[in-house]
């Protein structure tokens, strides 16, 4: 066998071996607490993020938090924000956490109003971060913020989840149709965080629905890729000048 005939057998063989490409799903996803003191309007957050299959993450996670106080009739997946329901909806576009749990299998994200995850005001001397459920907070306004956190398993997106997931999705709302008095509505678990929602409000579910997926190289696939076209060129130079 020639030493070009090697060369581009050793090319084509690396190219069979080039590692599989990521991909970027988009998903919607849709979250639910009940809440005792205002059903039948509960609190629903609505929205959509990115997964990158290969690293594991989760990016742009945004959507919409119904605000149970301000209605009377409840959201309907199936027609969609105010298709039925009379409720206000804050928009949450900003995506300022993401927090892996082991024990859980996946992620947990969480998208603010605000460009700041600042959220509540805490008593002189408390060492909680301003935010993060279940530690201990006041849970009166801080910044006029609102939050939804959801749960995403970095295995399977599409799982159903567990109890113990579900106990984990949170929601803030400190903006004005979330405020009672000085105290911001809330939505957590006891289970999940040691107690319930400002209004009793709590987390029953989490749905999702794969919309799209678009193929994206990884950079050492482009690496491979671009080595062994460069490769062939120069066979190919060494033929033609081969025949001259």
């Amino acid at each position: 066998m020639s030493f070009k005939k090697s060369i581009i057998l050793g090319v084509l063989a690396m190219f069979a071996t080039l590692p599989a490409m990521a991909a970027i799903q988009t998903y919607s996803v849709t979250t639910k607490f009940i809440e005792p003191d205002t059903e039948p309007a509960n609190t629903w957050f609505v929205g959509t993020f990115s997964f990158n299959t290969v690293s594991k993450t989760v990016s742009g996670l945004q959507g919409w938090l119904s605000e149970s106080m301000t209605g009377t009739v409840d959201y309907n997946p199936a027609t969609g924000i105010n298709g039925t329901d009379d409720m206000t909806w804050v928009q949450l576009t900003n995506q300022l956490d993401a927090t892996y749990d082991a024990s859980l299998g996946g992620l947990l994200v969480t998208t603010f109003l605000n460009s700041t995850t600042s959220t509540f005001v805490d008593a002189a001397g408390s060492t909680s971060d301003g935010w993060t459920p279940g530690v201990g907070h006041t849970r009166n306004n801080g910044s006029n913020n609102a939050y939804a956190r959801i749960f995403v398993n970095t295995v399977d997106p599409l799982a159903t989840l567990t109890s113990s997931q579900i106990n984990k999705l949170a929601y803030a709302d400190c903006t004005a149709g979330g405020m009672m008095g000085p105290t911001c509505m809330t939505g957590t678990s006891i289970a999940g965080y040691g107690r319930v929602g400002t209004m009793g409000g709590f987390p029953v579910s989490q749905t999702m629905t794969l919309l799209s997926t678009t193929p994206v190289p990884e950079a050492d696939t482009y690496a491979m890729l671009a080595l062994g076209l460069g490769v062939l060129g120069w066979v190919g130079r060494q033929k033609r000048q081969s025949m001259v």
